[in-house]
């Protein structure tokens, strides 16, 4: 019997995301400030800087869990934020604003995530992730980042990346205050993981609520929260590049940094949920949204509030399916 009271351990389910969001907040601005100041290009801040920043989150509750030997938090977490963040962050943001899709993003990124997204379905189809699963797949992701940084370096700025430009310029922050908060939104997001994940386990423990579920559905939101607030706040400034750059980039790194990382400290036997439902559903989640961005035919991709709708009541239906589903008891 645990000893320590149940509704302890509600305290850091409700407050941590809090200041998840909070500490992926000072980590976007202080990286942004940084490279603005390294004289970085803004695509880079706007594809690299800003989805792979705000995926901090996954990858460190993916670590902890992982060491503390919860596979099945690190997995779910990682397939769950991917299918809340194109159902969910990214349906939201299409409609408080339509997300126009730049010729580019069809060409290279949304490319990207789909064969990242099936590299990964080919590892872990046999219910396994190995330690060489995972080490090939952190490799997979140095060489993506080291392809993305070059590209974005080499190409030229456009009239939306100008204007992120001059943004950050008014709100300038000195190179010194940017490395604090890199590490103070770090160390925050650090605590906050740690709680976050010791809260879920507490629930394991008191109401023997499945792993899996836990990992999808709390875990996932909940780590989620930082694509939220970036994606909103670029719909509402009609920044498109930033909004759907936030997603991909967010889902590269979940697909290939956060399961990476899981298979190498922790290589488990895979819950068979996970890779019969969750997978299939992140897979025709991309797809979909690979479509949307092509445009249906249109000449410019355009993802419009009917889409965006779409992929919440697709987000919504799974989650009701999940519930409807799985074993929420153990």
């Amino acid at each position: 019997m645990d000893a320590i009271p149940f509704e302890l351990y509600l305290i850091p389910a409700l407050l941590a995301p809090v200041f998840l969001a909070w500490g992926a907040d000072r980590v976007v601005d202080g990286a942004s400030a940084l490279s603005s100041n390294l004289g970085m290009s803004p695509l880079l801040i706007g594809v690299l800087v800003m989805g792979f920043g705000t995926s901090l989150p996954e990858l460190l509750v993916s670590v902890i869990s992982s060491a503390m030997g919860n596979s099945g938090l690190s997995l779910g977490n990682a397939y769950g934020s991917n299918i809340i963040n194109i159902g969910f962050v990214l349906g939201l943001a299409a409609v408080l604003s339509p997300v126009i899709v730049k010729r580019h993003v069809v060409r290279r990124e949304l490319p990207l995530l789909i064969v990242a997204t099936a590299i990964t379905a080919f590892f872990v189809i046999d219910f396994e992730l190995s330690r060489s699963d995972g080490i090939i797949l952190l490799a997979l992701f140095g060489v993506l980042l080291a392809y993305l940084t070059r590209a974005a370096i080499r190409e030229p700025a456009e009239p939306e990346d100008s204007s992120l430009k001059n943004e950050l310029e008014k709100r300038t922050i000195s190179l010194g205050k940017s490395i604090n908060y890199l590490l103070i939104g770090l160390a925050v997001i650090a605590v906050s993981s740690a709680a976050l994940v010791w809260s879920a386990r507490g629930i394991v423990l008191n109401l023997g609520v499945s792993e899996l579920v836990v990992g999808v559905v709390v875990l996932a939101l909940g780590t989620s929260l930082p694509e939220l607030v970036v994606i909103v706040v670029a719909a509402k400034r009609e920044k498109h590049q930033l909004a759907l750059g936030n997603v991909i980039g967010s889902n590269l790194f979940n697909t290939l940094a956060v399961v990476g990382t899981a298979g190498l400290i922790a290589p488990s036997v895979l819950d068979n949920e996970l890779v019969t439902r969750d997978l299939p559903v992140m897979f025709a989640l991309t797809g979909v949204l690979i479509v949307m961005a092509y445009g249906w035919g249109r000449r410019t991709g355009v993802i419009n509030k009917m889409e965006g709708a779409g992929l919440l009541l697709a987000v919504a239906s799974y989650l009701a399916y999940l519930v409807y589903t799985t074993p929420i008891f153990a």
